[in-house]
C-alpha cells in the first residue's frame, strides 16, 4: 500500500505542481506558539510540538486501515506524503538563482537564496567573501534543499511509512522557525545521515563517477561532515560542468549541471523503490 501511495502522491505532485494547495502550515505554527507559551525545556517543546501531530496523524491512518480494503488509508497515506515534500518550486529558485549568475549579480543571488531557504538573515552577506566562495556557499545550500525537500522525506516514507515523512518535514519546519538552531539541529543531523550517504552514492551513479568517486570515499569515511559540505563535494563532482568563459557563465552551467544531477538522482530513486515494490 505504501507504494501506491507513493505513486498518487508523486501524480498529484506533478498535477499540482511544486506549490501545493496542501502546503499551508498555519495550523502548525499556531500550534508551536501554543507550545512555547507553556515555557517548557528546549527539548520537551519540540517532542510536544512535532510529537502531538504525529500522534493524531498514526491514529487517523490506523483507523482508515481496515476501511474499504485500505483505499481511504492510500488516499490519506498520499495526502500526507504530499504535505510532506519540502515547500517551494526547486526549478525555479535554480532559474532565477541562475539568472542572477547570468548578470554577475552574486550579492542579489546571495540575498535572494537565503531569503528563499530560510538560512537565517537575509541580510547577512559577508563582505570579505570572494565570488567563488560565494556560490560554493549557495551551491551548498541549493543541493540541501532539494535534498531535503523530497529525498530524504522518501526515503522515511519507504522505511516507515507516511508518519516518518511527515515528522521530517515538521521537524525542519521547527528548525526554520527556531532560526537553524536548536534541538532539531542535532535531530536532523541524525536522520539525515543514512538518505544523505545514499544520495552521494547516487550522485556517482547518475552522474561523473570517475570524478567523484574519491570524493565519495572521503565522504562516507568521515560521519560527522557537515551536511551541505558532503553534497557540494560530491555534488560538484558528479555533476560534472565543463569550463566557461567567465565565472559568472561557469556558475550558471554549474546550477543547470545541479538542477540535471538532482533529477536523474530522482529518477533513480524512483526506479528503486519500484524495483523494491515489485520483488518485496
Amino acid at each position: 500500500m505504501n507504494f501506491l501511495a507513493f505513486v498518487i502522491a508523486l501524480a498529484l505532485r506533478q498535477l499540482w505542481g511544486a506549490e501545493v494547495w496542501l502546503h499551508r502550515d498555519h495550523w502548525w505554527q499556531d500550534w508551536r506558539q501554543r507550545a512555547i507559551g507553556l515555557g517548557l525545556l528546549p527539548w520537551v517543546q519540540m517532542v510536544l510540538t512535532v510529537g502531538l501531530p504525529l500522534l493524531l496523524a498514526l491514529l487517523v491512518l490506523d483507523l482508515l486501515r481496515p476501511v474499504l480494503f485500505g483505499l481511504p488509508w492510500i488516499v490519506a497515506a498520499a495526502l500526507v506524503l504530499l504535505y510532506a515534500f519540502g515547500r517551494g518550486d526547486f526549478h525555479a529558485r535554480i532559474a532565477r538563482y541562475r539568472d542572477f549568475c547570468e548578470r554577475d549579480n552574486s550579492e542579489g543571488a546571495w540575498l535572494y537564496l537565503r531569503e528563499e531557504l530560510h538560512a537565517g538573515d537575509p541580510q547577512e552577506v559577508d563582505p570579505g567573501l570572494e565570488p567563488e566562495q560565494l556560490h560554493d556557499q549557495l551551491q551548498a545550500s541549493l543541493y540541501y534543499d532539494d535534498f531535503q525537500r523530497w529525498f530524504a522525506v522518501v526515503f522515511w516514507f519507504v522505511l516507515l511509512g507516511p508518519v516518518a515523512a511527515l515528522g521530517y518535514r515538521l521537524l525542519q519546519l521547527y528548525r526554520e522557525a527556531e532560526g537553524g538552531e536548536g534541538p532539531a539541529v542535532i535531530v536532523l543531523f541524525l536522520l539525515d545521515w543514512v538518505p544523505l550517504r545514499l544520495l552521494l552514492v547516487t550522485f556517482t551513479l547518475a552522474g561523473d563517477f570517475v570524478r567523484s568517486r574519491d570524493e565519495l570515499v572521503a565522504a562516507l569515511v568521515d560521519p560527522w561532515a557537515d551536511s551541505q559540505g558532503l553534497l557540494l563535494a560530491v555534488g560538484s563532482a558528479a555533476a560534472g560542468a565543463g569550463p566557461e568563459t567567465s565565472a559568472s557563465r561557469q556558475a550558471a552551467a554549474e546550477v543547470t549541471a545541479l538542477a540535471g544531477l538532482m533529477t536523474r538522482s530522482g529518477v533513480v530513486w524512483v526506479v528503486l523503490i519500484a524495483v523494491l515494490a515489485i520483488f518485496a
